[in-house]
């Protein structure tokens, strides 16, 4: 009976860690732009133009968020030190998802604000409480906005909505539509005026992430499906038919709320439609390919990091709950 009981609360606890896990990772971009050829200020602008008059509630379209990370150089009055920045206009949750510890990210019309991580900040003045103080970027003044968690030495730079004075090599999409697909993406960039993307960064981690976290729930689910099966047909017969239109029935129900969870391009409009089983196929394989084959910059350092340990998590998860299910079948065994 011990044995089981730390067998539950070993599967409980990685399947909470799992959950938490996916959140992390589900805050991450869902479409993502890549450009080996810098995009100049000027053509952010007018894509930015583009969505304002492009957008409305029965033609919704993408709202761009542009950066690109380089290093720069962080001098206050007694020390220096050289860090990664992500240099940004637009949201900065969505190039660099934070816990921020004090202060929050620069505006989407903070010309001069940056954020810092907990270590350069540390390296910089020694503590955390930096909020308001006055930092030079490669000699250009600037006030720390926030803090965030983190163990590199890195920083966010904002810039304003109308500067046009820098270049960028990345997009973050947000806003409608809420399950974009590459052809949607793709269309954007097209219309906008930025070029067809060297890379389009799908939700496909975000999805696999979700999977992952949830499906070991499926384990012991599915075990106490079929002893409760076993009890009915053993001891009440005649209403195993019942059960067994009852489990369908919550099936249907369950169905559409977990459909509803996938993105788009994952659900088939028809089951028996074998060309959209091969253009998944193919179109998964794409996103992986284009994943695995991207420059990687810190940010996609970090997903990657991030889907390493729900990957270990859901492996983890997996073992527990099938041990705990072997364990719980043998106990019944010998007790019968």
């Amino acid at each position: 009976m011990a044995v089981r009981i730390v067998l539950i609360c070993i599967f409980c606890i990685l399947l909470v860690a799992g959950i938490l896990q996916s959140a992390t990772i589900g805050q991450f971009s869902g479409v993502s732009l890549r450009y080996n050829t810098p995009i100049c200020g000027q053509t952010a602008y007018r894509a930015r133009q583009y969505s304002v008059q492009n957008s409305d509630s029965y033609n919704p379209t993408f709202w761009p968020t542009f950066w690109h990370q380089c290093s720069a150089t962080f001098r206050t009055g007694i020390r220096t030190s050289h860090a990664t920045v992500i240099s940004f206009s637009g949201d900065a949750m969505l190039v660099w998802p934070a816990e921020y510890l004090t202060g929050s990210a620069p505006g989407i019309l903070d010309g001069t604000g940056v954020a810092i991580s907990k270590t350069l900040a540390h390296r910089l003045w020694g503590s955390i409480n930096v909020i308001g103080m006055r930092v030079y970027v490669n000699n250009t003044p600037r006030t720390v906005r926030g803090v965030f968690a983190g163990d590199t030495d890195m920083a966010l730079l904002s810039f304003d909505l109308e500067d046009t004075s820098q270049s960028f090599t990345a997009i973050e999409l947000s806003g409608d539509p809420d399950h974009p697909t590459r052809a949607d993406a793709d269309s954007f960039a097209i219309a906008a005026g930025l070029g067809r993307p060297c890379y389009i960064l799908m939700s496909g981690p975000m999805s696999l992430a979700r999977l992952m976290a949830f499906f070991p729930l499926l384990i012991p689910a599915v075990y106490l499906l079929v002893l409760v099966f076993r009890f009915m047909k053993k001891h009440y017969p005649t209403v195993r038919v019942s059960v067994f239109f009852a489990g369908l029935l919550l099936f249907a129900v369950v169905l559409p709320v977990m459909l509803d969870a996938l993105p788009p391009w994952l659900i088939p409009t028809r089951f028996g439609d074998f060309s959209f089983w091969g253009n998944l196929i193919n179109q998964a394989g794409d996103s992986l390919h284009e994943f695995l084959s991207v420059n990687p910059m810190l940010r996609d350092v970090e997903l990657r990091m991030h889907l390493l340990r729900q990957t270990l998590i859901f492996m983890l998860t997996v073992c527990s709950g099938i041990v705990l299910v072997f364990n719980t079948h043998q106990r019944h065994h010998h007790m019968a």
